[in-house]
């Protein structure tokens, strides 16, 4: 009996942390993004050179991609990209404008280092299908003069990441500045997305025609 009756405190112990617990998709994105976490400082310090340093960055960006992509579908935000001449950020839509994710620094504004610069394509990319969706939709800029000042200090982001799992298609180059070159090859990789994830990263691409 008491065998028995430790068994079923057991089992009704167990019942009690399903019942509270995460669930395995929640464990899975924790974990995930402590990973991504973890190499974002690992890609921030561990070289110094600038072509392990644009690789590093490279892959640091469609990791952290791919996260924002999981954790919109999870929580059905809308999300989006700015890209700056030397940063990029991920931002989420509220209904009325965009805005920074709070609680998330692994989407805070990311600097690059002073030897890499980026360039964001959005035509020309090998797409057969017309666009999931209409980017406009999510514009918010306003059309009056008396509102336009204004508009013009919000973050309009260049790539969507809709709740749904479709982004908007693109290429993000990452290539090494003329001054930290050293050589007169020019070195870039090139992260591609197409319609969803998982993105695509191709490099070490010498003499690229992008810049």
């Amino acid at each position: 009996m008491p065998v028995k009756t430790t068994n079923i405190a057991r089992t009704i112990s167990a019942k009690r942390y399903l019942a509270t617990g995460f669930t395995l998709i929640e464990v899975m994105l924790v974990i995930l993004l402590i990973g991504v976490m973890l190499s974002a400082v690992q890609f921030s310090f561990s070289s110094s050179k600038p072509e392990q340093q644009l690789a590093q960055t490279s892959a640091r960006f469609a990791q952290v991609f791919e996260v924002a992509a999981e954790y919109g579908l999870l929580n059905n935000i809308e999300l989006g990209v700015f890209i700056d001449e030397n940063s990029y950020q991920f931002l989420g839509y509220n209904g009325v404008q965009w805005a920074k994710v709070a609680d998330k620094p692994l989407f805070d504004p990311f600097t690059l280092p002073e030897a890499i610069t980026l360039h964001l394509q959005l035509d020309d990319l090998p797409i057969d299908e017309p666009l999931l969706f209409d980017s406009s939709l999510l514009n918010t800029q306003a059309e009056d003069d008396e509102f336009r000042e204004d508009a013009e200090k919000k973050l309009i982001p260049q790539i969507y990441i809709l709740s749904g799992g479709d982004i908007t298609p693109f290429s993000l180059t990452f290539s090494l500045a003329e001054f930290a070159m050293g050589h007169e090859e020019d070195i870039s990789y090139k992260v591609s997305g197409i319609y969803s994830t998982p993105l695509t990263i191709e490099g070490p691409i010498v003499n690229a025609s992008s810049r």
